[in-house]
């Protein structure tokens, strides 16, 4: 047998005698350097990559003795070997290359990647980047114990240009093959986060963190990051603010779910055994840091925002002209020496191959751009989880609408304008394209707009003073829809001048063209704001600033195609109208003839999923009309300033007649048509958070007919459904079977205990008591109930008796 010796000892000789001690003793090479040279000379990758290696390797080991060596950062072979590895996977070309090899650099790069990856670069790059962890505590001075980066500034400054290649090599090779485990590991991942403590390297270990959690199967459990607490206290607000990328992984939603989208499989995970919902414990962790939600807020909030100049008509022309001098006076500046002062690890890199490393100031603008929209985003992402009344209390209270009103008045809500002829577009848009860099950040504002105000008991302060005087007054005449809380609203949290932040998103929603890419944003933020226990106050609020008559009319005149659009449109018009007779007297006045009511009605019926919600609006409404009596149900009379335009304060006169919608949904045959084509548009498989709305709203019409002592006479009428092409729905026998399948799932998914469905009883004035009943009454095994679907399903073969 041969002498227990290091595989090193080997490399040079014979490939049999390898074979031989692999065999003997259950070890082989495990690295490509642990092979005969003359072997490596056939590898298809190319020797200089190879050489490239090798090299690696051996400064990967010689690192770890020079753990305190001073070191001139041009002459040292460490820093000039892995700028060569860096400059490899770089292009220095311009970006607009000329001719038919524009892309030849770039395939140059990703094969230089990819040789690199296969021949194990990755691992010795990361045993390089984790030279000194092993050092014990006691070989620390004092001041290195309590520090949270130990490393000296040369060995920081080299892990953060390993930190840089793996960032690039994770680019290119990460849809070819999973990540390597020493870069995954738990080990690893602590190390990195410590790397975050030190200016130059925290850009990159920031970036690379963030790319290693989006490729992890699960999601990191924050508790086991060491010194989390310290670590987010001594970040600045610029790195707080970058940190919020690794937040955002950590604590969003779908992160925690293998399937994205279905809820049946959703609901099949939470109930495994083991499962836990790392998500909500990620975000208790973080909430429990006494000052990093109000850090939050003020960069979120914060005035001094972007670049604006006198006479430009967008936001991407005053970014144009800012670059434009920031790069003019960045040309007449002098160059810095590659030294420790201006290296900064992400921003720092080779301006040409083989020349020093200086900051480039295009980087530095784009991670200036990004900050304020990743801190808005997770901002959102708190607003989430089960901790989101919590949440919605202490942003309240820290002002946050009365910000984001200020700062909605720096955005500038203008379609763009073609720009000076001198300037091209941007690279990779059409001709039309209408995007800025600040496209992100107004998105991400108007989703947190939404999630603040969502079910909120503080979304008034999105008004002014007053506004919600104005409020206030229209309460006064709402009956039995009055608010009772408006006296304790806080003022001085409320949103400061004549206008409140609300207001402001609907002036620039009417302003908006129907294909614009915030419409939908816009729209879900106001409804938002109506949701929960519905209010005829901010309905009528609304409607006089013709929010009603826009959305009504912007269905009825122009054919939306964008399915995003269409639906954030029907279910904003379903909250303005529920329960509200005047809105329902003022649609009348919108939809004047039968050409556009028919019009309104098609788009309705072609559209049912994103329809339903409007549709279950009208089916509420009219149970509530009834439950008044004709005879009880107020209408503001148009003379006497109801509506849009009046004040609200007129003699209320009996209904005279029902309206135009309230008549439409009142017919039985309409109805059993609406509950037919929702059944038959949603199976168990295909239900998603966008569609399982549909399921809501067919028991919304059934609630109402067991009411009334009448769901026996629409589920026959289901049963005597016999059109061909409502015979057979994903497999079931017929529409009843499905439609059970679908309440079957309704009880797992609405009864479990970490479902909170207040939202449900809140919006449907229906106690979620009643829900549960009906149900019950419709999923019974009972097979002679005539009130369980089971009785009106025909028996399979099996299923008789002799």
């Amino acid at each position: 047998m041969l002498p227990r010796k290091g595989w090193r000892d080997f490399a040079g000789r014979s490939a049999f005698r390898l074979q031989s001690e692999r065999q003997y003793t259950g070890r082989g090479p495990r690295r490509l350097t642990q092979l005969p040279r003359h072997i490596l000379t056939n590898i298809p990758e190319g020797q200089d990559v190879v050489d490239i290696v090798f090299t690696m390797e051996r400064l990967s080991v010689q690192h770890c003795t020079e753990r305190s060596l001073p070191s001139d950062p041009n002459n040292d072979e460490s820093f000039i070997e892995l700028k060569k590895v860096l400059s490899r996977l770089m292009s220095f070309q311009p970006r607009r290359s000329q001719g038919n090899d524009a892309s030849t650099n770039d395939e140059e790069q990703d094969k230089f990647a990819l040789s690199f990856f296969n021949l194990g670069g990755v691992e010795i790059m990361v045993r390089f980047l984790m030279a000194g962890t092993v050092y014990p505590r006691a070989a620390l001075s004092r001041a290195e114990k309590k520090a949270l980066v130990t490393e000296s500034r040369r060995a920081l400054r080299i892990k953060s240009l390993i930190l840089e290649i793996l960032i690039k090599l994770n680019t290119v090779c990460v849809g070819e093959k999973p990540l390597p485990e020493e870069l995954t590991c738990d080990d690893t991942i602590n190390y990195l986060f410590t790397l975050l403590g030190s200016r130059l390297t925290f850009v990159n270990a920031c970036q690379l963190i963030e790319d290693i959690l989006q490729n992890r199967r699960e999601v990191l459990d924050l508790h086991q990051i060491t010194n989390l607490r310290v670590l987010i206290g001594c970040l600045d607000d610029s790195q707080l603010a970058n940190f919020c990328r690794i937040l955002a992984v950590a604590i969003s939603d779908l992160d925690i779910y293998e399937n994205k989208s279905s809820l049946f499989a959703q609901n099949k995970q939470k109930r495994s055994k083991g499962f836990v919902n790392l998500r909500d414990i990620n975000q208790e962790l973080l909430l429990g840091i006494p000052d990093l939600l109000p850090r939050l807020v003020q960069i979120a909030i914060n005035k001094e925002y972007t670049p604006r100049y006198m006479g430009m008509p967008s936001e991407l022309d005053c970014w144009m002209e800012w670059i434009d001098n920031q790069m003019a006076d960045e040309v007449y500046e002098p160059q810095m020496p590659d030294d420790f002062e201006e290296f900064v690890g992400g921003v720092s890199e080779p301006g040409s191959e083989g020349h020093p490393m200086v900051t480039q100031q295009a980087l530095t603008i784009t991670e200036e751009l990004v900050q304020r929209v990743e801190v808005v985003y997770v901002l959102g992402l708190f607003l989430l989880g089960k901790h989101r009344k919590k949440v919605q209390r202490r942003l309240a209270e820290l002002k946050l609408a009365s910000g984001l009103s200020d700062l909605f008045d720096q955005f500038i809500w203008k379609c763009q304008v073609g720009r000076s002829q001198t300037r091209h577009r941007l690279r990779g848009h059409n001709p039309s394209c209408e995007c800025s860099p600040e496209v992100a950040l107004k998105i991400q504002f108007l989703r947190l707009v939404h999630s603040f105000c969502d079910h909120s008991d503080y979304k008034h302060l999105l008004l002014s003073k007053s506004e919600l005087n104005e409020v206030k007054k229209i309460n006064m005449h709402a009956g039995g829809l009055a608010l009772p809380s408006l006296d304790n609203i806080n003022k001085q949290l409320m949103c400061k001048g004549a206008r409140g932040l609300l207001t402001k998103i609907v002036e620039v929603m009417k302003k908006e063209p129907t294909t614009s890419t915030f419409r939908f944003w816009l729209a879900r933020a106001v409804e938002s704001y109506l949701r929960g226990d519905t209010s005829y106050c901010d309905q009528i609020f609304l409607m006089r600033r013709d929010l009603l008559r826009h959305v009504a009319g912007n269905i009825v005149e122009n054919e939306i195609h964008h399915k995003e659009i269409l639906q954030s449109s029907f279910d904003l018009l379903g909250e303005l109208i529920k329960f509200n007779i005047v809105a329902f007297k003022a649609f009348d006045d919108i939809l004047t003839t039968e050409q556009k009511f028919d019009k309104f009605v098609n788009m309705v019926n072609r559209n049912l999923v994103d329809s339903n919600m409007f549709i279950r609006s009208l089916i509420l409404s009219l149970e509530h009309f009834r439950s008044e009596g004709s005879e009880k149900s107020l209408l503001c009379d148009s003379s006497s300033g109801s509506a849009a335009g009046g004040s609200g304060s007129g003699e209320h006169q009996p209904l005279k007649k029902e309206s135009k919608l309230v008549d439409y949904i009142g017919d039985f045959t309409r109805q059993l048509e609406y509950l037919v084509k929702l059944i038959n548009n949603i199976s168990v498989q295909s239900l998603t958070q966008e569609n399982v709305s549909c399921l809501n709203t067919t028991l919304v019409f059934l609630m109402f007919a067991n009411k009334r002592k009448e769901l026996p006479q629409y589920l026959q009428a289901l049963r005597d459904e016999r059109d061909e092409a409502l015979g057979t729905v994903n497999g079931s026998s017929n529409i009843l079977q499905n439609f059970r399948e679908l309440l079957l799932f309704w009880q797992d998914h609405y009864l479990h205990k970490d479902k909170d469905c207040s939202a449900l009883e809140k919006s449907s004035k229906i106690s979620f008591a009643y829900w549960k009943t009906t149900v019950s009454m419709l999923v019974s095994d009972d097979k002679k109930s005539d009130t369980a679907v089971c009785y009106y399903i025909d028996p399979l073969p099996s299923d008789r008796t002799n």
